[in-house]
């Protein structure tokens, strides 16, 4: 779960690095739920780059998860990208990524003392590799994009896999995205974006944002997140090729009663690639 998925799309969609002609990094840090034990926080690292003058694009992403007090799981993805034109200004691009992560969970280290700890499977420690594939397709042009993806498409431990009988599973999540730029006059750019996910036996979610660019220097904006929050996000151009980020959510559900929001704190930066059009990428 991002607040500002719309400048960490990467994370989101493999074909996504064919929109920008940069070599870009992106770090992102959340911590959710201040104040409340056992909270997520989730960070990430992301590279991605267009390979010389071709449409062929390449990126990488390292993910730190926590949820919860003993559960973590720490990985990476590599991702490659092809893009084709379609009409005189649009591309249709595909992407796949693949990867491997660890993933542990401890929890001798808070159930140690209880009796019904050193018998019970419930509280006996995990840990385990996993292997992840994932797909994703966007069309789009400097004005628009439109993209669904499935980033953890097939996701398993890579024990389960060498066992045929292993009921334990996966669902694939499947995200929709798009946004658009809409000039409001020389000073002043609208972006709408919108984030639909599904999961077979969940309520479909989607996060719907609004933000306007300011003087090419200034992004303030606002998102609605169904059945979670309200979210308020700014990032500032530090240089044209320095961006800052930050979002606030504020929370809907009865954990507001619990907890002090949630921060978001994001970081990027574009280099330009020769002989590759080095201009702002408002995507």
């Amino acid at each position: 779960m991002y607040t500002q998925y719309m400048f960490n799309t990467l994370a989101i969609n493999p074909a996504y690095s064919c929109l920008d002609e940069s070599l870009t990094f992106t770090a992102l840090a959340r911590q959710q739920w201040v104040g409340f034990k056992g909270a997520p926080r989730t960070q990430t690292i992301s590279i991605h780059t267009p390979i010389k003058e071709s449409n062929t694009f390449v990126g990488a992403i390292l993910v730190n998860d926590q949820i919860g007090e003993v559960i973590r799981e720490t990985g990476g993805d590599i991702s490659i990208a092809q893009r084709v034109p379609v009409g005189l200004s649009s591309y249709l691009a595909a992407g796949i990524n693949g990867g491997i992560s660890n993933y542990s969970a401890a929890y001798s280290e808070i159930y140690a003392q209880s009796p019904a700890s050193a018998n019970d499977p419930v509280f006996q420690n995990e840990s385990g590799m996993r292997v992840n594939v994932g797909w994703g397709v966007m069309l789009f042009s400097d004005k628009y994009y439109v993209g669904l993806s499935s980033p953890h498409f097939f996701y398993r431990d890579i024990s389960a896999i060498a066992q045929p009988n292993n009921k334990s599973a996966y669902r694939p999540h499947y995200l929709f995205q798009a946004g658009y730029l809409l000039d409001l006059n020389d000073q002043m750019t609208l972006k709408p974006n919108l984030l639909v996910k599904y999961v077979n036996g969940s309520p479909m979610e989607f996060d719907l944002n609004a933000s306007v660019l300011f003087s090419k220097t200034l992004w303030l904006g606002a998102s609605y997140r169904s059945a979670d929050s309200f979210d308020a996000l700014a990032a500032v151009y530090i240089t044209p090729d320095l961006q800052l980020g930050y979002s606030y959510d504020f929370t809907t559900t009865k954990l507001a009663q619990v907890q002090r929001g949630t921060h978001e704190i994001s970081l990027q930066f574009r280099l330009p690639v020769k002989g590759r059009d080095h201009t702002a990428c408002y995507f």
